[in-house]
C-alpha cells in the first residue's frame, strides 16, 4: 500500500521514457518520388523495369527493404554493373538514400525489376507501388506505365 502513490509518477517517467526513444525517422526521413515510369514490355515479357529518382529530403538516410504492388507477383532492386566490357545484373537486398541527396534509378543502373504481371500492362496505366524502409515506414506510389525510351 505504501507504494501507491508513486503509480503517478511511475506512468508519467514511462510515458516521457517512451517519448524519448521515438524514431528520429518517424518526423525527419522524408522520402519523395520523381520522375517515375514503367518501360511498357511485349505481351509476352513476363519482367518489366521501373525507373525513378528517389529523393530524401531529411537528415537521416533511409534504407528501402521492400517493394511491392498487386499488379506484380514481385520486385526487386536489381542494378546493371559493368565490368570488362560486359554488362551483369546484380540484386541488391535494399536501397540506401543519403539524407538529403537522391538515388536515380535508370537504365544501365540501379532500377526495379517486376515480376510476373498481373495483366498486360500498356502505354497510359498506372501502377501502385507500395515501399517500405527499415524503420517499417511505408509510402505508396502511382507509377505510369510509358513506351520504352530508348
Amino acid at each position: 500500500m505504501k507504494y501507491k502513490s508513486l503509480k503517478p509518477l511511475f506512468l508519467i517517467i514511462l510515458c516521457l521514457f517512451a517519448y524519448s526513444f521515438k524514431p528520429v525517422y518517424a518526423k525527419d526521413a522524408s522520402l519523395s518520388v520523381e520522375n517515375a515510369w514503367i518501360s511498357e514490355a511485349p505481351p509476352v515479357s513476363r519482367v518489366m523495369v521501373a525507373y525513378m529518382t528517389l529523393a530524401n529530403t531529411g537528415s537521416q538516410a533511409i534504407e528501402i527493404v521492400r517493394a511491392e504492388s498487386d499488379s506484380y507477383s514481385s520486385i526487386e532492386f536489381h542494378e546493371t554493373v559493368h565490368q570488362d566490357g560486359m554488362a551483369r545484373m546484380v540484386r541488391h537486398d535494399s536501397l540506401n538514400i543519403a539524407a538529403n541527396n537522391k538515388l536515380e534509378l535508370k537504365r544501365g543502373g540501379p532500377h526495379l525489376m517486376l515480376f510476373n504481371p498481373s495483366k498486360q500492362l500498356k502505354a497510359g496505366d498506372t501502377v501502385a507501388i507500395k515501399f517500405t524502409t527499415k524503420n517499417n515506414t511505408s509510402k505508396t506510389i502511382v507509377v505510369n506505365v510509358k513506351k520504352a525510351q530508348f
